[in-house]
């Protein structure tokens, strides 16, 4: 059976988006294109075939927008 990814499971259990948003900047240079995918599965994005490094651009934006317009309410 294969081990739980930590960074994965950091990032899953993250409260917030801008908590999500500080575990990708740690973890972005040491992750695979799998744990990528997860991430991006999590958030209901879709990857479409996109590069590891574009991939977690999309993620970054999302969270970003996210945290921008709902991080408030997520707070409440």
């Amino acid at each position: 059976m294969d081990e739980v990814n930590e960074d994965l499971m950091r990032f899953l259990d993250a409260d917030d988006y801008e908590d999500k948003l500080m575990i990708l900047r740690e973890i972005r240079g040491r992750v695979d294109e799998h744990v990528v995918n997860m991430m991006a599965a999590s958030l209901s994005l879709s990857t479409g075939g996109a590069s590891k490094e574009a991939c977690l651009d999309q993620i970054r934006d999302y969270l970003t927008l996210q945290n921008k317009y709902d991080g408030k309410r997520m707070r409440q």
